[in-house]
């Protein structure tokens, strides 16, 4: 009886939301447990948070206040 050739199957790539996601849990879990201790999973976590929090951050004050002289010489 001949040997049977089983043939490798490539693996599907992992989906990339489920591996942001998967690797964000792992920080906040390491943030929780250590209190933020300060180690290079506790700043990366903080970096993290701050880019995903971006978008809730007031806009700065300068920008708004300079936009009204602008708008007068523009009209």
């Amino acid at each position: 009886m001949a040997p049977q050739i089983v043939l490798a199957r490539e693996a599907e790539p992992a989906d990339e939301s489920d591996i942001l996601r998967e690797q964000f849990e792992y920080l906040m879990e390491h943030a929780a447990r250590n209190a933020q201790c300060g180690c290079s999973e506790c700043r990366r976590y903080l970096r993290v948070r701050a880019a995903l929090l971006e978008i809730f951050a007031e806009p700065p004050g300068s920008s708004v206040q300079g936009m009204g002289p602008r708008l007068v010489r523009a009209a």
